[in-house]
């Protein structure tokens, strides 16, 4: 069983390290096909506009759940505007007529045109949480041609790379310090044999 967890725990940063990689490439076609690149189904997008405030507000980084089919009324969703498809809008539902859904911003008087009785099949994902401190670093950090999504996961994994490469070293340096145990514990027991064998003489 020791030799189990030894073996997983050497293997584990290896494993998480390509999971990164195989992630990172997995964002980058996203991002060629124009898709909105998401990992373990959430998305991230960058709030330009205050049509959501004061639920949402300019600059916010929200978080959207790609991975949910069924919407009701008083969902806010991020969705792809009919008319311009790579231009993502966030809106709060305000009905619903079989496949058709009709949206609204927080802050504006009443639905523009082109939100108005749009496929569900635009709808990217439902919004479940955001961060203003990510959104300031992001403005910060990034510039507008980049996408969020990409720069920060580049970011987050690269962070997770030096962790794991640390822990690799340090793995690397307690098995060292084992072997170099056991070999000193085998030279004093190779030694207390010929003191033995001696005594005996």
């Amino acid at each position: 069983m020791k030799n189990i967890s030894k073996k997983i725990l050497h293997y584990l940063p290896y494993a998480i390290i390509a999971l990164a990689m195989i992630m990172m490439v997995n964002l980058g076609i996203s991002l060629k096909k124009n898709e909105v690149p998401s990992v373990f189904n959430r998305a991230i997008l960058h709030i330009k506009t205050g049509s959501m405030e004061d639920t949402i507000m300019t600059g916010d980084l929200i978080f959207v759940n790609t991975n949910v089919s069924e919407f009701k009324e008083e969902d806010i969703v991020s969705f792809r505007k009919p008319d311009q498809p790579e231009i993502i809008i966030t809106h709060r539902i305000v009905s619903i007529t079989g496949d058709l859904v009709t949206t609204k911003g927080d802050n504006n008087f009443t639905s523009e045109s082109w939100e108005i009785n749009f496929s569900k099949d635009l709808i990217v994902g439902k919004y479940v949480g955001k961060s203003a401190l990510l959104g300031s670093v992001y403005e910060v950090m990034f510039v507008n041609s980049l996408n969020v999504v990409f720069g920060l996961i580049i970011l987050i994994f690269m962070l997770i790379g030096v962790i794991e490469m640390k822990n690799i070293i340090k793995l690397m340096s307690e098995k060292k310090q084992i072997e170099y145990e056991e070999e000193k514990q085998k030279l004093i027991e190779e030694e207390k044999a010929k003191l033995k064998d001696e005594m005996k003489d």
